[in-house]
Order: structure tokens, then C-alpha cells, then sequence
């Protein structure tokens, strides 16, 4: 089956054409597809490249294999947790789940700047679910979880958790109050510990320690914590694009690649490339520490807006080691593995970051009253106790990268 998709970017107060895309799925899944710049697009004084990588500024009809579609479009899509609230709110059968139909089902619900529709122009977008509404959307969250379905508190979740991604619950949602909003995460009955205010703690630790990150805030509904995230793809009058560094990277499948990959993508692509490399050494240091071994490429994204160009988002998604698997997705040089403070900061050095050692001993003093942190979260003694390798890393020195 061939689709057809106009795609259309919201960088300013309304939605503008940018170009369209051609998708064929065969009878067996596989598909391949093309992308064309409209020229209106092309023209416009402050056009801008997709994706720098594989769809520069270029009349041409860019071409890709399975699956048909180019990874920033697929960006655009939720991970598990809102890919499953989308099929069921579109009644999508299973046969046609494929990524184009999902991406039309999406329309212009997903976060980030970019919209898709079959031919007209995106309908003005439905009104945001309050947050006054959280503890119905905590509730429906776990019933979904649980596998019962029940009106209308589901009606709610379906109209507010369409287009976060990631595996675990979490809805979109607008603070009347002051016009803000926020990406906010629930607990899940597949927690052992209490994650969501775990994350708080770590979110706030990131703060303290220089990291670049998204405003928060803890709230409790009906004896549930709910993490408070505030979106960074919504600016005034209009949205940043987005784009992930697994689609600038083209990594698929199982992929081996360590954080100085990201930092040639950042050197090249980045309208202030030597802050956003702090940045990202910066982070690195701070996974390594706090153990967040959930470096994944899909954690990780640059962000594009009329005022900054391309620059490295606000980081995000940092926890540590609740898993317990200790070996990190990314490599710090040639290990997954937690290197030791010389190792960090020579890496630093070798990567040509600024006062390096200033950078690490920062974040060094900053999780060094992680303990506190968590207990000020209300992170339970029992559950605090499992993460006690972060103090072994705090004085561990390691060898020096050569």
C-alpha cells in the first residue's frame, strides 16, 4: 500500500507546509519511501534542513529503504507507552500499525514542531488536558496498565497521553494557571521502587550540579507522586523543532558508540558548538556518577528555533541505576563502564573542554549530597541504600585516559 503524506512545521504561530513524503508498505511489512522539500519551503528566508544529516536544504527527492521512512519523522512518534494509547484511540487495526498510518494518526499531537496529514492542513489542535485533572489521569494510567478499560476517565488519558514517548506512564498536560506546559510522569505498577520521585531527586541533583535541564516539580495525587516536567519543544509563539541523536547518528538495532560520537554531531551541527560540547561533557560526567545507565541515543537530542538555530537540548530522563545493570548504553571511551575521575576528567581534556577539571569537580561536589537530595524527595532509607555505588564512585580515581 503507497501513502501519501504532507508534512508541516509550527516553528511560528502557524503551521506551514515543508514538504511531503511517499511511503510503500508490501504485503510483508517492508517499506521504502522518499521525501521531497516543497519549493515554497526551499525559499523562505529562514528554511531550515529537517535533519542536517540526511536531509540537507536540496531540491532532490531523497530516497531510503525499510522502513520507509526517515528517522526524524519517526521522532515525531511515541515509544510504547503512547504508541499503544494511539492505536487505541485511532482504533487501529494491527494490520495496518505500520509507521506511516501511526504517523498520520498522530497528526499534529506530537511533540516537537512537525505535523502530518493526508493532503489539508492540520486542524488547530484540541484543547490541553488541564492539570487539575492529574489524579483522574494517575488513576486511568494504572487501570490501563492493569488492562481494564473504563469511561470516562480513559477518554481523558486518550486525549492527554497520545504523544509522549518512552516506556513508562506519563501524559501531556497545560497549568492554567500560568500557561505552562508540562510532560508529567506517573508511577507504574511495574515499579520495585518509587521512580518517580527518585527522578525528582535526580532531576534537581542535575540542577545543582550546572547540567542544563527543564524546570520540575514534585506533586502528589491521590497518594501517587507525579513528576512535573516542563516541555521545552513549546516556546512563545510557536515550537522548537526536534531531532534525536539516534537519527543524526543513523544508529539502528544494536549499536556500540560512546559519547564522543555525539560530540562530533555537536561540533558540526551546533550554532555554539563549544558551550553545547561543555554541555554534553558536562552530562557525561553526571551519568557517569549518578549511574544512569539509561544513555540511550533516543535520550539524548538537538533542538532547532528561528532565535538559536541548532542547539543541544536541555537534558533529561536522568536517573540512576534502578535497573542495578551497571554497564551504560553509551561508551565513555573504550568502556561502558564507570572509568574513574582521572579517566573523566583526561577525556575532557583530550575532547578540548574548557577548564575541565572546573566542570567535573562541580558535579563531583554537587551529587556528593545526593543522599540528602533524595531524602528531601522523600525517597524511602530501604530504597536509597540500593544506590550506594555512588559513593564509591565519588572517590574513585581511576587511570588517566592516554
Amino acid at each position: 500500500m503507497i501513502h501519501l503524506i504532507k508534512v508541516w512545521e509550527r516553528t511560528g504561530e502557524e503551521h506551514r507546509t515543508v514538504g511531503e513524503m511517499v511511503c510503500e508498505i508490501a504485503d510483508n511489512g517492508r517499506g521504502k519511501g522518499a521525501f521531497r522539500y516543497d519549493r515554497e519551503f526551499l525559499e523562505r528566508d529562514d528554511a531550515f534542513a529537517l535533519d542536517p544529516v540526511s536531509l540537507p536544504l536540496k531540491p532532490d527527492s531523497f530516497l531510503i529503504d525499510h522502513p520507509g521512512i526517515f528517522g526524524v519523522f519517526e521522532d515525531s512518534l511515541p515509544d510504547d507507552w503512547g504508541r499503544r494509547l494511539l492505536v487505541r484511540k485511532r482504533q487501529i487495526p494491527r494490520h495496518e500499525q505500520n509507521l506511516p498510518n501511526l504517523l498520520l494518526a498522530l497528526g499534529n499531537t506530537g511533540l516537537g514542531a512537525l505535523s502530518f496529514t493526508d493532503h489539508e492542513k492540520p486542524h488547530p489542535p484540541s484543547s490541553d488536558i488541564s492539570i487539575l485533572h492529574l489524579s483522574t489521569l494517575v488513576a486511568a494510567a494504572e487501570m490501563f496498565e492493569r488492562g481494564e478499560v473504563r469511561d470516562p476517565e480513559f477518554s481523558l488519558l486518550l486525549g492527554a497521553a497520545s504523544s509522549p514517548g518512552g516506556a513508562r506512564p506519563k501524559a501531556v498536560v497545560f497549568d492554567e494557571g500560568d500557561t505552562i506546559h508540562y510532560l508529567a510522569k506517573f508511577p507504574s505498577i511495574k515499579d520495585q521502587v518509587d521512580v518517580v520521585k527518585i527522578e525528582a531527586a535526580t532531576m534537581n541533583l542535575a540542577a545543582k550540579a550546572g547540567l542544563a535541564v527543564p524546570p520540575t516539580r514534585l506533586v502528589q495525587c491521590a497518594s501517587r507522586s507525579v513528576l512535573l516536567v516542563r516541555r521545552f519543544d513549546i516556546i512563545p509563539g510557536g515550537r522548537r523543532h526536534m531531532i534525536s541523536f539516534q537519527t543524526l547518528l543513523k544508529a539502528q538495532g544494536y549499536y556500540q558508540l560512546r559519547y564522543q560520537d555525539l560530540l562530533g554531531i555537536v561540533r558540526k551541527y551546533s550554532n555554539d558548538p563549544q558551550e553545547d560540547s561543555e554541555r554534553l561533557y558536562r552530562q557525561m560526567v553526571f551519568n557517569a556518577l549518578i549511574g544512569n545507565t539509561d544513555d540511550h541515543l533516543k535520550n539524548f537530542w538537538m533542538v532547532h528555533d528561528r532565535e538559536q538555530g541548532w542547539r543541544l537540548s536541555p537534558a533529561f530522563d536522568l536517573i540512576p541505576d534502578v535497573g542495578q545493570r551497571g554497564e551504560h548504553v553509551l561508551f565513555f571511551d573504550l568502556g561502558a563502564y564507570y572509568p574513574g575521575r582521572q579517566a573523566i576528567e583526561s577525556l575532557g581534556r583530550k575532547w578540548g573542554i574548557r577548564n575541565a577539571e572546573i566542570v567535573s569537580a562541580q558535579v563531583f561536589e554537587a551529587v556528593a549530597v545526593w543522599k540528602e537530595e533524595f531524602n528531601g524527595a522523600g525517597v524511602p532509607e530501604s530504597e536509597i541504600i540500593r544506590f550506594k555505588e555512588i559513593d564509591s564512585r565519588l572517590h574513585e580515581t581511576g587511570d588517566e585516559v592516554k
